[in-house]
């Protein structure tokens, strides 16, 4: 491919650059991935799975607990900044009943993007509030982020569900995309603070003799006493996050990513009892989904079968 000479100030010309090109020309390529059309279905399917993890963590904590805060973790709110530094334990509860009731009208399929703008703003202020300082805390900031991205989502109606549109392609792309970024941006992290020994020192190894509680404290210091096993688990870990892109970017590999998270995540809660269910669940409803062929859809089984290619 030629390109055009670019004029200079003195008359003379010089090549454009052909990097410019093939930059611009990957920006449009991923554009039009993203942007591209997709079956209503598809859509329902991450909206209400996503719908669905939020209404689990909405019950399966109690809110009620953040009243009993101190009012020096109240300092510089921001996200919720609006809200009395001490919040009554009723309001708390009505909040998390009122997202939960958000939920329901997603799975019912009545005023359903009301439904998720409910339940996830209910959902993410109970999360600042439970964090310090308006902070979503690391448990619940990847269900978070990929419900915000549905907030923007038009939910197809009853007798749109095989309907192919833009409009309905590119929200679970986008919380495909979402996933894919925040658990990369998590590697970058780590590299970021503590370099590559964060895996290959034995960083790990200390790590896991601080979970004296966990479920599987006695197995976790096992694996510290044993450094070529520990550096392998955390080596193991960096390397998934730091290409959950290109795993997320071929539907035959998003389910096995699925699964991956999944067993990191389940040993760091026997090993440390850090609860990362909001993760592994968020990464099942959108990956799982997305792994399938685009005629199929998650209720057919037989479609697991025809994982193949991009999507």
């Amino acid at each position: 491919m030629t390109t055009t000479p670019a004029p200079t100030p003195t008359g003379t010309t010089t090549p454009a650059p052909a990097d410019g090109g093939r930059v611009a020309r990957f920006v449009r390529g991923i554009d039009a991935r993203l942007t591209a059309p997709g079956p209503g279905f598809r859509l329902l399917e991450v909206h209400t799975l996503v719908a669905l993890v939020i209404g689990l963590r909405l019950v399966a904590r109690d809110w009620s607990a953040i009243a009993e805060r101190p009012a020096a973790l109240t300092d510089g709110l921001t996200f919720v900044s609006w809200l009395p530094p001490h919040v009554p334990d009723r309001f708390l509860v009505a909040l998390a009943v009122i997202g939960v009731g958000g939920v329901g009208l997603v799975v019912a399929r009545r005023r359903a993007q009301l439904g998720f703008v409910v339940a996830w703003t209910a959902y993410a202020v109970l999360c600042a509030l439970w964090g310090s300082s308006g902070k979503v805390m690391h448990n619940d900031v990847m269900t978070v982020w990929v419900g915000f991205v549905l907030l923007f989502a038009r939910v197809p109606r009853r007798g749109q569900d095989d309907e192919r549109t833009v409009a309905f392609g590119w929200p679970p792309r986008a919380a495909l995309a979402v996933l894919a970024v925040v658990y990369w941006l998590t590697g970058v992290q780590k590299l970021r603070h503590s370099g590559i020994e964060w895996a290959l020192s034995d960083n790990m190894s200390w790590i896991l003799r601080q979970g004296g509680d966990a479920p599987a404290s006695g197995l976790g210091h096992w694996v510290a006493d044993h450094g070529l096993i520990a550096g392998a688990l955390a080596t193991g870990a960096l390397l998934l996050e730091l290409t959950a892109p290109v795993w997320l970017a071929w539907r035959r590999t998003r389910a096995p990513f699925a699964l991956a998270v999944a067993v990191m995540h389940t040993s760091i809660w026997l090993f440390l009892g850090l609860d990362y269910s909001a993760w592994v669940l968020t990464a099942a409803a959108v990956a799982v989904p997305m792994s399938l062929a685009p005629t199929r859809r998650l209720g057919d089984f037989r479609g697991f079968g025809t994982i193949s290619g991009r999507g």
